[in-house]
């Protein structure tokens, strides 16, 4: 696989302001055997030649390793079917005015495919314009309605109630039904959201004699996150779980039980290798294995499947999210070894 940099693009205006993106990382792929993954069978072969197709993954957060997880995926897959190149955007923080420059620069020079790691109401219009430049996009890791976004062809994602239930469950289970929980989030979005109330939800209606406290806001950058989750453990004596709906909430809450000397029976989501090892090394009670690498690769096969003349099945694609102990880490660290392999 040979990568290339194309360097920093030039500043696009955006709503008035001139802003720096980040790098475009543009890989060469060729075919190759189907990458390892969990929860979904990828296709074992593209319905056409897809050697002169060039596709492009488009987020925020490039640096993030849920968001990394999830590129991977892109990449493995893109590669697999064919794909003469796969190009990663993203800007390195959450800005989405950014992803958007990014996403005008690449309408501009162009690409075959589109695939929305996450996706912002901001980026509606611009989806709309590939979608008239004949671009089918399809949607990773965020439920959508068919035409909310118009252009997208499909999403590939999971049900945030589902496993804020279970998330909830299992909390309120090994608590004995005792004691308060705190819950925490990346950032207050419909995904995370969900995933919240429908923790607060089952607890209140299970167990009644837990306190569920409020949703806290940690943010993506890992100290200030491990801080607000020792306040909120220093502010609430009786919190001893924690359910945290942000990818990096497993190292978070670790971080704040090892500086607090508490035990804390967190579950976060997200099957990267720095929770699974959080899991595995008792920090951390459970993760949520958000399907983000199979999300990205069942993305990308949709994408595919309409570059090559065929609709996708269904609009909405729902993949597990199971919660995984200690005991069933395994199969989750298959995937991250392959995709350290291919790094």
């Amino acid at each position: 696989m040979q990568i290339q940099s194309r360097g920093k693009l030039k500043k696009f205006a955006v709503t008035g302001l001139a802003l720096v993106t980040s790098s475009l990382l543009i890989i060469s792929t060729a075919p190759s055997s189907s990458a390892v993954a969990v929860n979904y069978k990828p296709l074992a072969k593209a319905s056409c030649d897809l050697s002169s197709k060039t596709i492009t993954f488009l987020s925020v957060l490039k640096g993030h390793p849920t968001l990394r997880l999830w590129q991977q995926g892109f990449l493995d897959e893109a590669k697999h079917l064919g794909f003469k190149t796969a190009t990663i955007a993203a800007p390195d923080d959450a800005d989405w005015t950014k992803a958007i420059a990014l996403g005008e620069g690449i309408l501009a020079t162009g690409t075959d495919g589109l695939v929305l790691g996450f996706v912002d109401p901001s980026e509606k219009d611009l989806i709309a314009k590939f979608g008239k430049a004949g671009v089918p996009a399809a949607i990773g890791h965020v439920q959508v309605k068919p035409g909310e976004y118009p252009g997208v062809i499909a999403y590939a994602a999971f049900d945030p109630a589902v496993w804020g239930t279970a998330a909830g469950l299992a909390i309120g289970r090994k608590l004995n039904g005792k004691g308060g929980v705190a819950i925490t989030e990346g950032g207050f979005n419909p995904v995370e959201d969900g995933v919240a109330a429908a923790v607060k939800k089952v607890l209140n209606a299970k167990f009644p004699k837990i306190k569920v406290y409020a949703p806290v806001e940690e943010g993506f950058d890992p100290p200030k996150a491990i801080a607000k989750a020792v306040a909120i453990l220093l502010a609430h004596p009786d919190v001893k779980a924690a359910v945290s709906t942000t990818g990096a909430g497993p190292v978070t809450w670790a971080g704040a039980a090892d500086q607090t000397g508490r035990t804390v029976f967190a579950i976060g989501p997200d099957a990267t290798r720095p929770n699974l090892d959080a899991v595995r090394d008792g920090k951390i009670y459970a993760i949520a294995a958000q399907p983000g690498y199979e999300e990205h690769q069942m993305a990308v096969d949709m994408v595919a499947q309409k570059i090559c003349g065929k609709n996708p099945k269904n609009f909405a694609n729902d993949l597990p999210a199971p919660i995984v102990t200690a005991s069933g880490l395994a199969p989750y660290y298959k995937v991250v070894d392959a995709v350290d392999l291919r790094k």
